[in-house]
């Protein structure tokens, strides 16, 4: 895997839940790609890169989606944020990385050996 350089201009979407999730759109000129980059908090939780053709794709899917908008009816914000906000606590419940999960179980572990041969010295334990 490469790393490429981060670049010093780009553009920043933010989630419309709040601030701990964004979008960055930058070019990579050399490249001869748009780089999409997913962020939750401060971590890049994923990459895209797009050809000037696939550019152009998305940019015509999110028009299209502007106009369906446009054409409907307005919504309470209060329900819908509301909704947003329940399904961004639920989802991050749900969406924790294996890689944490193992960090966290293996952790627990060292700890709990730490302490069952604490409790061997000390006499307490078996």
């Amino acid at each position: 895997m490469s790393v490429l350089p981060f670049p010093p201009r780009g553009r920043w979407a933010w989630d419309a839940r709040g601030h701990d999730r964004a979008v960055r759109v930058s070019a990579h000129a050399p490249e001869g790609v748009v780089n999409l980059s997913m962020w939750r908090d401060e971590i890049c939780v994923g990459t895209v890169r797009l050809q000037p053709d696939e550019v152009a794709g998305l940019v015509e899917g999110l028009t299209e989606g502007l106009a369906r908008l446009a054409e409907r009816p307005f919504e309470s914000p209060s329900s819908m944020s509301e909704l947003e906000e329940r399904l961004a606590r639920i989802e991050s419940r749900l969406a924790r990385p294996a890689w944490r999960t193992a960090t966290a179980v293996a952790r627990a572990g060292a700890a709990l050996g730490r302490v069952d041969g604490l409790r061997k010295v000390l006499g307490q334990g078996p």
